[in-house]
């Protein structure tokens, strides 16, 4: 098989494939045959041709709010990826937060009942002293969340930071065990 790019202008806007046993001129109109040249495997759609060279896209520069998006982004995931909190693994998703939240005003408010959630092993129930200490470790691991995204946005700004792998390199909040 022979692979040719269509070139419109310096760009590479189709790639063909033909049978080695044809001709690319055999088998279009002449003006079309012109627009298209012999290429090796690695060439695609958005490459350029200079006239005698392919060259790759060149990616786009990392910018400020590139880092930023991407900072914010990490966080999420760790923020909302759960934590092991005295061997119970808990949930620590947006909707999980609220609910945590919600048992643990009411139990605030009732310190005397126990309230019952369920689990990804089943229905447990928790004093009020359980229910804060797993509302305490949600809050810290948020905020500890929230504050690593803002030491690394600190660091995007000051330039120390210019990658989004010394971004995933950073020391974010473990996700691991927690213990009250």
């Amino acid at each position: 098989m022979s692979k040719f790019a269509r070139v419109d202008g310096q760009n590479v806007v189709e790639i063909i494939t033909i049978a080695d046993d044809q001709s690319i001129g055999d088998l279009f109109h002449p003006d079309f045959a012109a627009t298209c040249f012999a290429c090796g495997d690695n060439v695609a759609v958005g490459w350029s041709y200079t006239g005698k060279k392919f060259s790759a896209p060149k990616p786009a520069p990392i910018t400020t709010a590139d880092l930023l998006t991407y900072a914010a982004a990490r966080r999420f995931v760790i923020e909302t990826g759960g934590i092991i909190l005295n061997s119970m693994p808990v949930m620590t998703d947006r909707e999980s937060q609220s609910l945590i939240t919600g048992a643990h005003s009411y139990v605030q408010a009732n310190p005397e009942i126990t309230v019952r959630f369920k689990t990804a092993a089943g229905f447990i129930e928790l004093t009020a002293t359980q229910m804060t200490a797993i509302a305490n470790a949600v809050g810290a691991h948020v905020q500890a969340c929230f504050a690593a995204e803002g030491e690394v946005c600190s660091q995007i700004d000051t330039g120390t930071i210019k990658t989004m792998a010394e971004i995933d390199a950073f020391a974010w909040p473990s996700n691991g065990a927690a213990s009250s």
